[in-house]
């Protein structure tokens, strides 16, 4: 709407990935605080599995393949580190 508002008709919609917390975080080497991870639903923690695996990586498939046909992978900068925080009075890590 604010692009038609402005008159500029050379864009369409179209979907541009944006790296999010996570991703920013494996590839610059941040510290990331994952808080009340027994809220998580098992399939956020599946997907965080092998990147805490040794030698690991995050695969984003949702960002789709390249023109080759590989799906983006995510090595972690050596900085990086993920602490997983939980209250063990709301239930365990599934």
């Amino acid at each position: 709407r604010a692009l038609a508002e402005a008159g500029d008709t050379s864009r369409t919609g179209k979907f541009e990935w944006v790296d999010g917390v996570l991703v920013r975080a494996v590839r610059e080497g941040h510290w990331l605080v994952v808080d009340n991870v027994n809220f998580c639903s098992p399939s956020v923690l599946d997907r965080l599995n092998p990147l805490l695996e040794p030698n690991g990586e995050l695969v984003i498939n949702e960002r789709g393949a390249d023109a080759d046909g590989r799906l983006q992978t995510v090595r972690p900068h050596t900085d990086f580190r993920l602490f997983l925080v939980m209250n063990p009075a709301n239930g365990e890590i599934s």
